[in-house]
C-alpha cells in the first residue's frame, strides 16, 4: 500500500525518535499524530496532534487507528495487546508485532538470529537458581548477565569476572530468579563496537546505511564515528549480515543491529532494536536521507535505496549534565547541535546531540573531545 502526501501518520511514542519522525514526514508533505501518556513529551511539539493515553488504552489506540492511514512505533516496548487492537479494528501498521515480539526478549532475539546461521556470543536462559550456576559452568568467566525483558544503557545487566562477582549477584537477585528471566552470555574481547541501520519498505526494497562505530561511557553511547575505522571487508560483511537478517527474520521498517568486532576477527550480533537508533541520528547531517526519512519512505510504500554518506562525521551524544556547557560553546558552520527539547536536564538522560561533519576523521574526533571536556 502507497501512503500518499497529506495523508495522516501515526505514531506510538512520543520522545525524541517520534519527534525526529514527525519532523520528518511533515518534511515530506505527512500530517503526524503521536500518541503517548505523557503531557510535556517533545514530539507533541512538532505533532498536529497528541493523543494523551497510555500505550495500552484501547479507547487512544482506537482513536489512533480511526485517524491514521498508517501507524509505526518509536520505541520496542509497546505492548503486543496495542498491536492487536490495532489490526483488529481496521488500523494499518506495517511492521506488526514480529520486530516486537522478537526484539522484547533478549533470549528469544538471540535464539532468532543463531537459527539464521549468524554468530552471537555464547548464552544461557537463566529462570531458576540452579540454571545460574549451570549456566556460569557452561559459559564460563568473563560473562555478563543481562534481564531477559525491560532494560537500556547498561540497566539490567552484571558484568561477572569472578567467582566473587558471581556470589554477589547471586546473593542480590537470589529471590528475583524465580521472577523473572535472565540471560547469561559470554562477554566478546572485542576490538570495537559497530552498527547498522537496514530498513525495508512494504514494497520489499530494502536500503543500508553506513556501518557506525561506537564509543560508549558507563554503558550510554558517547560517540559515533562515520566511516567506523575498520576495513571495507568488514563493513561489507556487516551490510550483508544486516540485509539477511531483516530478511531471515521477514520484517518491514527500521532495523538497528549492534556489532561486536572481536579481537579473534569475528563479527558478533549483540542486539537489535526495530526502530530509529542513537548511533544513527548522525545521518541527519551527514548523508542524503537520515534514518527517520527512509523509515517513513518505507512504511509509506515507496521504493527506497541506500542512501549516500555525504560527509565523514563523529556525532557526539549530549546527556543532561552536558546541555548547558554545550549550549555556551561557539561552535563552527560544520557542527550542528539538535536538542531535543524534552524539559528536565536529568542525569544521564538523553538530551540532544551534536553532529560534527568534514574530512578527516581523527580530527572530528578530537575536536568532538576538545567540546566535551570543555
Amino acid at each position: 500500500m502507497i501512503i500518499e502526501k497529506g495523508k495522516s501518520i501515526g505514531i506510538l511514542g512520543g520522545g525524541q525518535l517520534g519527534k525526529m519522525l514527525c519532523e520528518s514526514a511533515i518534511k515530506k508533505g505527512y500530517k503526524t499524530i503521536i500518541l503517548d501518556p505523557g503531557k510535556d513529551v517533545c514530539a507533541a511539539l512538532v505533532a498536529q496532534k497528541h493523543i494523551l493515553g497510555p500505550y495500552n488504552d484501547r479507547e487512544s489506540i482506537l482513536e489512533l487507528s480511526k485517524i491514521s492511514d498508517v501507524i509505526t512505533y518509536e520505541f520496542e516496548n509497546v505492548t503486543s495487546e496495542s498491536i492487536d487492537v490495532i489490526e483488529n479494528n481496521g488500523g494499518y501498521i506495517p511492521q506488526g508485532i514480529k520486530p516486537l515480539f522478537i526484539s522484547q526478549h533478549r533470549f528469544r532475539e538471540k535464539s532468532k538470529i543463531k537459527d539464521l546461521g549468524i554468530k552471537t556470543a555464547n548464552f544461557k536462559i537463566i529462570n531458576v537458581e540452579n540454571s545460574f550456576d549451570k549456566g556460569i559452568n557452561e559459559i564460563g568467566y568473563p560473562c555478563i548477565l543481562k534481564t531477559c525483558t525491560g532494560g537500556y544503557d547498561g540497566k539490567g545487566q552484571w558484568i561477572i569476572k569472578t567467582k566473587e562477582d558471581k556470589e554477589k549477584v547471586e546473593k542480590e537477585l537470589k529471590e528475583e530468579f524465580r521472577k523473572r528471566e535472565y540471560i547469561l552470555e559470554e562477554m566478546i574481547d572485542f576490538k570495537c563496537e559497530l552498527s547498522c541501520f537496514v530498513v525495508k519498505s512494504t514494497d520489499k526494497s530494502v536500503a543500508i546505511f553506513p556501518v557506525a562505530e561506537n564509543i560508549h561511557k558507563n554503558s550510554i553511547l558517547h560517540l559515533t564515528i562515520v566511516p567506523a575505522r575498520v576495513s571495507k571487508e568488514v563493513t561489507d560483511k556487516i551490510k550483508k549480515i544486516s540485509e539477511k537478517i531483516i530478511n531471515g527474520l521477514d520484517f518491514v521498517g527500521p532495523l538497528a543491529i549492534e556489532y561486536f568486532y572481536g579481537k579473534d576477527g569475528e563479527i558478533y550480533v549483540n542486539e537489535i532494536a526495530p526502530r530509529p537508533h542513537n548511533s544513527f541520528h548522525y545521518t541527519m547531517d551527514a548523508c542524503d536521507n537520515s534514518q527517520f526519512d527512509i523509515q517513513i519512505d518505507a512504511i509509506c510504500g515507496k521504493k527506497i535505496k541506500d542512501p549516500k554518506l555525504l560527509k565523514n562525521v563523529v556525532m557526539l551524544n549530549i546527556l543532561g549534565q552536558d546541555v548547558k556547557k554545550i549550549e555556551k560553546i561557539s561552535l563552527n558552520k560544520n557542527e550542528i547541535l539538535h536538542i531535543y527539547e524534552k524539559g528536565e536536564n536529568k542525569f544521564n538522560r538523553k538530551m540532544g546531540h551534536l553532529n560534527i561533519v568534514g574530512n578527516n576523521v581523527e580530527d572530528l574526533i578530537i575536536r568532538a573531545n576538545e567540546i566535551y571536556n570543555k
